[in-house]
């Protein structure tokens, strides 16, 4: 499932965690809720913490492409957040779909780093996005 990381989601930025494992539900939620923030803000930035994902249905993997797809050009900035040498490579296949947008892989011990990338040249969060 995906949980809204709410002390680090701002205006035009969502930051994500990622508990478990990831079903087609998971997507029919939160799609919605990004494509919101998407038509309210344009290009977003965003955080997934991947550390806690323990699989995913076939058909979730086929949401993400299909989300990916769609949205390339809605993402500025991507930091992912990983522990395992599979997701940082999941990370950098990514990078020619969101062409227009930096994307950067993280270890848990740069968390701080990854926030700190992610909001440069933004001003002082001002509260809570809603996604």
């Amino acid at each position: 499932m995906f949980q809204v990381i709410e002390d680090l989601s701002s205006e035009g930025v969502v930051a994500l965690r990622v508990e478990g494992r990831l079903f087609h539900d998971d997507y029919v939620e939160l799609v919605p809720k990004l494509e919101q923030e998407i038509a309210r803000h344009g290009a977003l930035r965003c955080l997934v913490d991947i550390t806690g994902l323990a699989g995913f249905e076939l058909r979730a993997v086929w949401d993400e492409v299909r989300f990916d797809l769609k949205h390339a050009r809605d993402v500025s900035r991507c930091a992912v957040i990983g522990d395992r040498s599979w997701e940082r490579w999941a990370t950098l296949a990514a990078r020619p779909i969101f062409y227009k947008a930096e994307v950067r892989f993280f270890t848990p011990d740069q968390r701080d780093e990854a926030v700190a990338w992610l909001r440069e040249g933004l001003p002082p969060a001002s509260g809570a996005a809603s996604a």
